[in-house]
Formats: C-alpha cells, sequence, structure tokens
C-alpha cells in the first residue's frame, strides 16, 4: 500500500523560498547592511537556535531581534521583514487540492516561533487542511537529524514506512529515507503531481 500520510517541507515546496530577498527587507526596514544583518542574526546561529526551541515564544524571539540590530519599529514591520523570504506557491497549493486524496496532510519545517505565528496570520489559506502542522521549534530537534524524523513520526502517530516525505533539500530526503520514510526531492510542482497523481488512480 502507498503511504498515506504525506509531509511537506514549507520553504522550498509549499512557499517559495528566497533568503536574498528577506536579508534586503530588513536592510531596507532596519538601516543595516544586509550581509551585516546575515552575520548577526543567522551566521550568529540565532535563527537555528529558534528553530530548535531554544526561544519558545515569537515574542522573545521579536524581543531578541530589536535588541541585536537595534530596530524600533513597528511589530507588524518586523514580522513582514523577518518571513519575507517566503511567498506562497499556489501552483502546489492546488496540486495538493486535487491529488491529496484520503492522506493525512503534514507541514514539517525547519523555522522557529515567529515564523509559525506570523506565516499562520499572512496566509491563512495555505494551512487550510493540513492535519498537523510540525515546526522544529516544537519538536526541539532540526531536520536533518534522525532525531527529528522520530519526533515528527511521533507526533503523526505513524510507521516510517507509512510517510511520504516531499522537500527541496537532499539532504533531508536522504536523511528522511535513512530514518524509513519514502522521499521525493521537490524540484517543481510537477514532480508532486508525478508523484501524487499515480497513487489515486
Amino acid at each position: 500500500m502507498s503511504p498515506q500520510h504525506l509531509v511537506l517541507d514549507l520553504g522550498g515546496v509549499l512557499f517559495h523560498f528566497d533568503h536574498a530577498h528577506r536579508l534586503q527587507r530588513l536592510a531596507d526596514a532596519f538601516a543595516l547592511p544586509a550581509d551585516r544583518l546575515d552575520v548577526l542574526l543567522w551566521g550568529s546561529g540565532f535563527s537555528a537556535d529558534c528553530d530548535s526551541g531554544k526561544y519558545p515564544h515569537a515574542a522573545e524571539v521579536r524581543e531578541r531581534i530589536r535588541a541585536a540590530t537595534d530596530f524600533t519599529g513597528s511589530e507588524d514591520d518586523l514580522d513582514a521583514a523577518w518571513c519575507s523570504a517566503f511567498r506562497p506557491d499556489h501552483a502546489v497549493r492546488e496540486t495538493l487540492e486535487r491529488h491529496r486524496g484520503s492522506r493525512s496532510l503534514a507541514l514539517f519545517t525547519n523555522n522557529g516561533p515567529l515564523e509559525q505565528e506570523a506565516l499562520l496570520r499572512l496566509y491563512p489559506t495555505m494551512f487550510y487542511g493540513f492535519d498537523h502542522l510540525l515546526f522544529s521549534h516544537r519538536l526541539g530537534h532540526r531536520k536533518p537529524t534522525l532525531a527529528a524524523f522520530d519526533a515528527a513520526a511521533k507526533q503523526l502517530g505513524a510507521y516510517p514506512d507509512d510517510i511520504l516525505f516531499i522537500d527541496d533539500s537532499a539532504t533531508n530526503t536522504d536523511a528522511a529515507r535513512a530514518a524509513g520514510w519514502t522521499a521525493l526531492h521537490f524540484q517543481s510542482r510537477e514532480t508532486l503531481e508525478r508523484a501524487l497523481r499515480p497513487r489515486i488512480q
């Protein structure tokens, strides 16, 4: 039988992802050079710490961003700039609606509490129909660690061989296979459609 749990990555699959665009948006909002912000917020390990659950609440993430950058603007401006790397891929959303079938649908992403709060508020329709939203900050582990895949399977209540995982990172899909999952390296909407369509015929 084909896997009955369909699990997708967020950035690069359900949403287009452009870190360079985010850095420029942050630079414009914070009046700091983009390369400096990249060092302060990503090179320092801060973003990875957010993804891993070190800062469990979006408010704390905002406070730490403000402290690191001296940003004094509004919460809405901060959220919009921080999440500007993500742009909804409506073609992927439509493909899921047409070819999901009876599968359970889950999101599995390396992101922190600010992304979870802001993206669900900014783009609510992109998350409609998902049975599980597995953000790494809640799991306490990030892909591609085995612990992240084990924690995600536990949250799904699924055996590894009953999961189809779709991610734009080959490193992550390789790790998923090592954890016993079926995995597909996402490259386009057509990749997703080819993988899903035969399974419901």
